[in-house]
């Protein structure tokens, strides 16, 4: 009887002491917080770190001696800043990823617009179609794309077959062309699936009401059903913007050498001479970008309604 009691007290105290409310944040928060602490925070913080040290060349050992020479060489060309392969790759980096954004918004939202007045069978069938490809590897929807273009892929071969074209279009060449069209085909899902969560949540009897007090199809479009997605809009454009951005494989395989992106040179100054200081200070300037971009958005709408709620 004695033992028990015992027992019976700490099995009590661990209960007081677990059923607490900070017990309960701890555990439901904890592992989620660990989780992102280990694989965002500790390598943003080591990435954040590397810019300001320098590397050795010879053994490859980080010298922990503060400088600025990471952030001084990514403009270092031998003529103006904006003509650097960092400053280059930046700047049609941000050209690329905003051209795919407003291309998957564009393409996304008429549809997620019919599907969210529609509904029903409808919706899933759309929905089994688009994300249907995503049933294989990133990698061989990328490499499919490959032989869609160049001078001798499926489009220019298909258009000289029938005698629309005598000689292979360059549009359809190897370039930015085919990477946006890469990248639009990879991120419009995300678009499509935000925008409809958006619109689902859309009191369409507003719009019939302002249609039957005689506003056209323009008005009702730019004031009602533009400001009442708007956190769809944005939650959508950051979705694909971001990851477009920093695209590597896309750009690797349609760009066939032409193009270099942001995400390719830091592969690039990585894998062929482990300037991993280099690599850090141009991501930090990627990773700002980013941040200034998630900021203006928060600034239109809250983090909750990005999900398109």
């Amino acid at each position: 009887m004695s033992t028990d009691e015992p027992d019976e007290n700490r099995r009590a105290r661990a209960v007081r002491l677990l059923s607490g409310p900070r017990s309960r944040l701890g555990i439901t928060v904890g592992p989620s917080a660990a989780w992102i602490l280990t694989l965002l925070v500790a390598p943003l913080a080591f990435m954040v770190a590397v810019s300001f040290f320098e590397v050795s060349s010879l053994t490859y050992q980080i010298i922990y001696e503060p400088t600025l020479n990471n952030y001084r060489s990514l403009f270092d060309g031998g003529g103006a800043i904006w003509q650097t392969p960092f400053v280059t790759a930046l700047w049609l980096s941000y050209v690329i990823a905003t051209v795919t954004t407003v291309l998957c918004l564009a393409l996304a939202f008429p549809l997620a617009y019919l599907l969210a007045r529609n509904g029903g069978r409808l919706f899933k069938v759309v929905i089994f179609f688009v994300l249907l490809p995503f049933f294989t590897m990133y990698l061989v929807r990328a490499y499919s794309w490959v032989l869609m273009f160049g001078p001798g892929g499926v489009i220019n071969s298909t258009l000289m077959s029938w005698g629309l074209i005598d000689a292979p279009l360059g549009i359809f060449n190897y370039g930015v062309p085919a990477i946006i069209v890469g990248l639009t085909h990879a991120y419009f899902p995300y678009m499509l699936l935000t925008l409809y969560a958006s619109l689902d949540g859309l009191d369409f009897s507003i719009i019939e009401a302002a249609r039957d007090l005689g506003a056209s199809r323009v008005e009702v479009f730019r004031d009602h059903v533009i400001p009442l997605t708007l956190p769809g809009i944005i939650g959508g454009s950051l979705f694909v913007f971001v990851p477009s951005v920093g695209a590597f494989i896309t750009p690797t395989f349609l760009g066939q050498g032409k193009v270099q992106m942001i995400g390719m040179l830091i592969e690039n100054r990585v894998a062929g001479t482990y300037s991993i200081g280099y690599a850090s200070a141009a991501s930090m300037f990627v990773l700002v970008s980013i941040i200034g971009a998630m900021i203006l958005a928060f600034r239109y709408v809250s983090i909750e309604e990005l999900g398109g709620a």
